[in-house]
């Protein structure tokens, strides 16, 4: 009886822990949050000024808008692999093509920002944004190992 009475009791505490409503997980970040910490990064990493900030980052976030969209593009064409070789070269030769697109507007991108910024400026931008992402990354992986 005693059992029987120990198992209802553990049955019913289970129920009760699953039928209790999850807090919303907040794993994604927040893109506003991420854009924000990386303009302060950068700006301080590459000591630019409010004006130089202010013209600047404009120009950068048009440049990544564009990226997206090649990066879009790219995800779509990975999602579901070909099943004749023929598709599959197909592909990879939209994926390369993809690849040069990508560089193409990150190199008309950098001779902007040289509009905006002297070269050594811009030069300090690109390695803190590397750093940042490094940094970001790290921080992702680190947060994965401890759930």
């Amino acid at each position: 009886m005693k059992r029987l009475v120990l198992l209802i009791f553990l049955f019913s505490l289970l129920s009760y822990s699953y039928a209790q409503p999850k807090p919303p997980r907040n794993d994604r970040p927040n893109p506003e949050c991420f854009q924000a910490d990386l303009e302060q990064f950068v700006t301080e990493k590459a000591c630019l000024t409010p004006q130089e900030a202010s013209e600047f980052f404009p120009v950068y976030a048009e440049m990544f808008r564009k990226q997206r969209e090649v990066r879009d593009k790219m995800k779509a064409l990975k999602r579901v692999k070909p099943t004749t070789d023929a598709e599959c070269k197909e592909n990879i030769t939209k994926l390369d093509n993809l690849e040069v697109e990508m560089k193409q507007i990150q190199r008309a991108y950098h001779e902007k920002f040289m509009q905006i910024l002297p070269a050594t400026k811009v030069y300090d931008v690109m390695e803190a944004e590397e750093q940042f992402h490094r940094q970001a990354f790290k921080n992702m992986t680190n947060d994965m190992k401890r759930k």
